[in-house]
């Protein structure tokens, strides 16, 4: 019969935890074990399990798995219900959610258990629903959420924010709202001693995978994911602890409307480098809960916006706003009457905008062009003298952070940011960007194959390969 393997499997197996996620990397039999963990309950009459998988076909790896095993713990398999039925009379069911509102298929059920395999493939939404409908009047059979992922997908950034950041792997973490415990068990595919042994060329396929698909498919990696829009920003580059504020430099402020959606307040400063400074955030969200707005008057929003400014104590030279804010206000349950716009409002109450940039294009390149970073090189020798990134951001604009490190590019055009996720601070930092755009300078070009030219090369590999973490020889070919 099967049986984990001593290490992250057993662990996984063992936990007592009420969410228990684990994997990360590719590989270390997370399947398996999360169909096995599934039985737990089966010698109970009345266990009621389910597990899940995103779509029908990717289901159909789960129902095959199950063959393997189930059958011969006297499981007989109904294919019109996807239930597997026990002899004690349990029950577990295989079901996907392929559709947002799929989940209310299962409004009404009670299950002990509920599995969710490639979690990172499901919404947040569909996940806590799930979670209401597990519960237990049988005081014998204990209530278990059990989830296995690798890192990347359209829940890449909500699983991280539950799991991973919550507290360091293998140690369980204390919801302080629901007294709940949910804890994180990474595993790699060096875990699982039957691939190794039956595969062992699968490590240098995902050695070969390209560089942000092997980091998370073979080390886990939480930081990178597929289609990552600004994989190179970072708190280590970008980030910085707050510091009392000059006089001198120059500040300015950026606006995103939202009702249901957060609205999006932030201050930004300009040193005599042209150097951006992210310095506040102000961020209409309700917490705890992702992409939710505080339904907030444009009085209540101007006047938020209004204390965080003179907590800066600083003079704000300008403020953009998404020209939306121009519109007027539909009045609520009418299509014909329509009330003052934002901008109005916040005019009466001494706030006043320009209309920004929305060009989403161009905004998405000078968000590019600020997180790279300038290198000034000696002209002679290629030698690098200085280097220094074009924005900064304090570190306590914790939401920024949150949010800007995970967006993802669209999947329908790829140019642009996807629009189905929290980019309310994005799209502020974009109109802040915009605002003041970076002019590329004239450089004389270098000869190519030119003794400067190739040092000037292999400086900026060495740089490269130190500042990612890669080899030297794939630093080298990504450089030019």
């Amino acid at each position: 019969m099967w049986k984990p393997f001593p290490g992250p499997q057993e662990n996984f197996c063992s936990r007592g935890e009420y969410e228990v996620l684990f994997g990360g990397a590719a590989g270390p039999g997370k399947t398996d074990c999360l169909i096995m963990v599934a039985l737990g309950g089966i010698d109970h009459g009345d266990y009621r399990a389910v597990i899940f998988r995103r779509t029908f076909p990717q289901l159909q790896e789960i129902i095959d798995r199950c063959w393997k095993w189930y059958p011969k713990l006297g499981g007989e398999y109904r294919a019109t219900e996807h239930r597997w039925w026990f002899p004690s009379g349990a029950k577990i069911g295989l079901s996907h959610l392929q559709h947002e509102d799929d989940k209310y298929n299962h409004q009404g059920r009670e299950y002990h258990f509920a599995g969710f395999d490639e979690l990172t493939q499901f919404t947040q939404t569909q996940y806590t629903y799930i979670l209401s409908r597990v519960r237990s009047v049988n005081p014998d059979i204990p209530v278990e959420i059990r989830a296995t992922t690798n890192p990347g997908g359209i829940g890449h950034v909500w699983c991280k924010e539950r799991f991973v950041d919550v507290a360091k792997p293998g140690r369980a973490y204390i919801d302080p709202d629901t007294g709940q415990s949910r804890v994180f068990i990474p595993a790699k595919v060096t875990d699982n001693p039957a691939l190794m042994e039956t595969d062992p060329h699968y490590v240098k396929r995902l050695e070969a995978l390209p560089e942000i698909e092997k980091k998370r498919l073979l080390y886990g990696d939480w930081e990178t994911f597929a289609g990552q829009v600004f994989g190179n920003l970072s708190p280590k580059v970008h980030g910085v602890e707050p510091f009392d504020l000059p006089l001198e430099w120059k500040y300015f402020g950026a606006f995103d409307w939202g009702y249901a959606k957060p609205w999006c307040y932030l201050v930004f400063a300009v040193d005599f480098d042209e150097v951006i400074y992210l310095v506040k955030e102000v961020y209409g969200h309700k917490e705890g809960e992702s992409d939710v707005g505080l339904r907030q008057t444009n009085t209540e929003i101007c006047r938020e916006i209004m204390k965080a400014e003179d907590e800066l104590r600083v003079k704000i030279d300008y403020r953009v706003a998404d020209p939306a804010c121009w519109a007027p206000t539909k009045l609520k349950g009418s299509n014909k009457h329509f009330g003052p716009s934002f901008t109005e409002d916040a005019s009466r109450e001494g706030l006043f905008f320009m209309q920004a940039d929305n060009d989403r294009l161009r905004g998405k390149q000078q968000c590019h062009q600020r997180f790279q970073i300038v290198e000034e090189t000696n002209s002679q020798t290629g030698e690098v003298e200085a280097e220094y990134p074009r924005f900064v951001a304090f570190n306590n604009c914790k939401n920024w952070w949150r949010t800007m490190v995970n967006l993802r590019e669209s999947p329908k055009r790829p140019e642009d940011v996807d629009t189905d996720q929290e980019d309310h601070m994005y799209d502020t930092t974009r109109y802040a960007f915009m605002s003041r755009p970076i002019i590329p300078k004239k450089h004389d070009p270098i000869p190519q194959g030119t003794f400067q030219a190739e040092r000037r090369r292999y400086i900026r590999a060495k740089k490269y390969s130190q500042r990612y973490g890669v080899s030297l020889e794939a630093a080298y070919n990504r450089v030019r």
